[in-house]
């Protein structure tokens, strides 16, 4: 032809040489097969690591009120009552401390697909925060987003089988 094509379509094709065995795409379906136990960690992944912030956030805040009140009240209070004033917000302040310290247990056992009792529990502080004022509205959402998933059966059902040995 006058154009240098060639009417035979396979005449001058070379096959290409097969592909090895292990190749990129190999590897790319590799990376999202997934198996539901890592499906279910990744859904968790975000409300986890938001409580864990969340409980040393504001554990690090409790125990800075903690300070403020000994050094506000320390040597000041004379009479009866101002001592079980400052008994009453050490207390106050050990069971805030307590709680978040559950809130971030909650979390790692959410990332690690154990204790689903301690992961509900900080899911409900959490939510229960909503009652704590105008920057609750910050933890909220995590809380409520945390009991969706765990309260979800193949969640659940996650949480109750044994960890694989790399956990």
């Amino acid at each position: 032809m006058a154009d240098g094509s060639d009417p035979r379509p396979d005449a001058d094709r070379v096959s290409p040489p097969p592909r090895p065995y292990h190749d990129i795409r190999d590897d790319f379906d590799d990376h999202f097969a997934l198996t539901p136990r890592e499906r279910v960690r990744r859904r968790l992944m975000i409300p986890a690591i938001a409580f864990v912030a969340i409980g040393a956030l504001l554990g690090l805040g409790v125990i800075a009120l903690a300070v403020g009140i000994f050094v506000e009240n320390f040597g000041h209070g004379s009479e009866l009552g101002d001592y079980f004033l400052i008994a009453l917000l050490f207390m106050l302040v050990t069971i805030g401390g307590g709680l978040f310290g559950l809130v971030v247990a909650g979390g790692v056992s959410m990332l690690r697909l154990r204790a689903h009792w301690l992961a509900l529990f900080a899911a409900y502080v959490v939510t229960g925060l909503a009652v704590a004022g105008c920057y609750a509205i910050l933890f909220f959402p995590f809380g409520i987003w945390a009991l969706i998933l765990l309260y979800q059966p193949g969640v659940r059902e996650e949480f109750r089988r044994p960890a694989p040995v790399d956990d």
